[in-house]
């Protein structure tokens, strides 16, 4: 790769960088305040939010939401038969009491408790916006509350970015694509009674998690041609201005071509940065992702015809499903569209985890469909089955990864877990019984 400055300046005068650069410095005050970096502010927000009694006129809309994705979301099935959770959905909210740093007994602070008097219950939020749990947190949290609340009924949460487990199996889990998707349907459904200025507050935070969050494919796709196009200049100014960052494998040849730059060079380069750093962190971020190249890799070597390289959860259906699949019922807004999906998903840093999940089709059709599975012995909870259900994982593995920097590793992973004896054998069981259900008479 040939280093030059006059790359920089080539990349900053393409219209694709300046507008790419536009759309991520269009005004939002929570950038303004550095909302999007601590976790501290974040909070802030949701427990404004979580409070029936705050300025927001939103009453308890928000906690009950939250309250009821906790139990529908297929991540804490396993726990839900531990709660009269019925009940989430009628009580009255309105004697909630709201903590922020919640902390007894010098165990540290826990970011957000709930007091909810009317369900006996005591929630709790573990907050990861970037950080990561420390040892033993969780625990101590878990057992500081249950002392402190001994005839409350306790409801610890994992709130993460992308859905990182907890390390201790009692916390259920949240993300922040459910707080995004809470608010988005709030503000979609009640925009005629929401105050303004309270709906111009949470579509700004929309925005910011939106931009966090959802991977636009139009502006992945820029970033990533922006990255191959100009990668020389993108790495010396990621690596000038990021020197803690420069032992990164890709960045070791801009980290010799900075060895040779005067200060004063080096100075300019982080001017420009500092002016574009958003923008220019979003396509490192973008063009360093092996993910979706290691799963094209994948598919090719497997021979899969239908998926998508989705940037953090690539999917895809098998082949041998694909003439049932036709047959049943289509959605909207599901992946690809079929009521079987497979998917990739990085778990924390060493670990790539393998879902399949039965989609949001038509109860009778999901039940047809999972009864058929079960028969066959292929295992999943029972709640699964249950009218009004819309998400059944029915298969899940894990593999490790030693390198995620390596495109190679990545894929070798995603094949490992396709590979497995245990995965055939379950494919070939849902080819069968897709077969028995969908196979028309001629």
């Amino acid at each position: 790769m040939t280093y030059s400055l006059d790359t920089i300046l080539q990349l900053e005068n393409t219209p694709e960088f300046n507008k790419l650069d536009q759309q991520f410095n269009a005004f939002n005050p929570f950038k303004v305040l550095r909302v999007a970096k601590y976790e501290i502010r974040h909070s802030n927000v949701l427990a404004w939010l979580f409070d029936p009694n705050e300025n927001h006129r939103l009453d308890s809309i928000f906690l009950r939401k939250v309250l009821m994705n906790l139990i529908t979301k297929a991540d804490n099935e396993n726990k839900i038969d531990t709660f009269d959770y019925l009940s989430f959905a009628h009580a009255s909210l309105s004697d909630v009491i709201v903590h922020r740093e919640w902390s007894k007994q010098g165990i540290g602070a826990i970011d957000l408790l709930i007091e909810i008097p009317t369900l006996n219950l005591i929630l709790f939020i573990e907050n990861k916006v970037h950080s990561t749990e420390s040892v033993g947190q969780l625990d101590r949290y878990l057992t500081s509350v249950t002392e402190y609340y001994p005839e409350r009924n306790v409801l610890p949460v994992f709130l993460t970015l992308s859905g990182d487990a907890p390390s201790h199996e009692a916390y259920w889990m949240l993300t922040y694509e459910d707080v995004l998707s809470i608010i988005t349907h709030e503000l979609e459904l009640n925009q005629a009674t929401i105050a303004d200025n309270i709906h111009d507050f949470l579509s700004y935070y929309v925005a910011l998690l939106e931009e966090r969050l959802v991977d636009d494919e139009a502006t992945m796709e820029t970033a990533l041609q922006l990255y191959q196009d100009y990668t020389s200049a993108i790495h010396l100014l990621y690596a000038n201005a990021n020197p803690a960052k420069q032992k990164q494998i890709e960045l070791r040849q801009a980290v010799k071509m900075l060895a040779t730059f005067d200060e004063a060079t080096k100075h300019h380069l982080r001017l420009i940065y500092n002016r574009k750093r958003q923008t220019i962190d979003y396509i490192f971020k973008t063009g360093g992702n092996i993910i979706p190249q290691a799963f094209l890799e994948f598919v090719s070597e497997q021979n899969i015809t239908t998926y998508s390289a989705h940037s953090r959860v690539p999917h895809f259906v098998m082949d041998d499903w694909l003439p049932s699949l036709q047959h049943m019922h289509r959605l909207k807004r599901y992946w690809l569209n079929y009521g079987l999906i497979i998917w990739f998903e990085r778990k924390g840093s060493k670990r790539l985890k393998l879902y399949v999940e039965v989609g949001p089709i038509s109860y009778l059709e999901r039940l047809k469909i999972l009864e058929a599975l079960e028969a066959k012995d292929i295992s999943f909870l029972k709640s699964g089955k249950q009218e009004g259900k819309k998400f059944t994982r029915i298969y899940t593995e894990t593999t490790d990864v030693s390198n995620w920097t390596n495109t190679a590793t990545v894929k070798d992973a995603m094949n490992t877990l396709l590979d497995a004896p245990a995965f055939r054998s379950f494919s070939a069981t849902v080819t069968a019984v897709l077969e028995d259900l969908y196979t028309i008479n001629v």
